[in-house]
């Protein structure tokens, strides 16, 4: 994390770098369709009240990706709004070295900037590697689930 020190770290709105967006979308959440990626991304770039999305930028340097929203209700929290980190992406390259830790700082001040006293996100449960990150970083896990839905005639 020293290396940091001397670097000057900010977040860009990921609409102004479409593409780094789209490609760092694609890599966490490779499973999604292009048509779905490209729905989701207009949607969080229309809706500046309760979705954003940003590209942590080190001396120009694209790091990793930030996706925020507030969500009225979160399991395992009392207060609503609660801010959630619907994605958080580091690139493989520059893993390890502070990046992570520092987005998580900005997705904080985001949830202050928008008076939430709560912050929350999730992982897959198979993804060990992001449940050590999120436990490093002073996330406390809540439930464990299986989701399921169903679309209505």
């Amino acid at each position: 994390c020293n290396r940091l020190k001397f670097h000057v770290m900010k977040l860009v709105a990921a609409q102004k770098r479409y593409d780094r967006w789209k490609m760092m979308r694609s890599e966490l959440y490779g499973e999604l369709s292009d048509d779905f990626q490209e729905a989701e991304m207009k949607a969080i770039s229309k809706d500046k009240e309760f979705r954003e999305s940003f590209i942590e930028v080190v001396d120009d340097v694209e790091v990793g990706m930030l996706e925020m929203s507030l969500r009225n209700f979160v399991d395992g929290c009392l207060s609503s709004p609660v801010a959630y980190i619907e994605g958080i992406y580091i690139n493989s390259k520059l893993r390890g070295q502070g990046y992570g830790a520092k987005i998580i700082d900005l997705a904080k001040n985001w949830a202050k900037s928008k008076q939430c006293i709560e912050l929350a996100s999730d992982t897959e449960i198979n993804n060990t590697n992001a449940q050590k990150f999120h436990d490093a970083v002073g996330f406390k896990e809540t439930y464990r689930i299986v989701q399921y839905k169903m679309t209505l005639d």
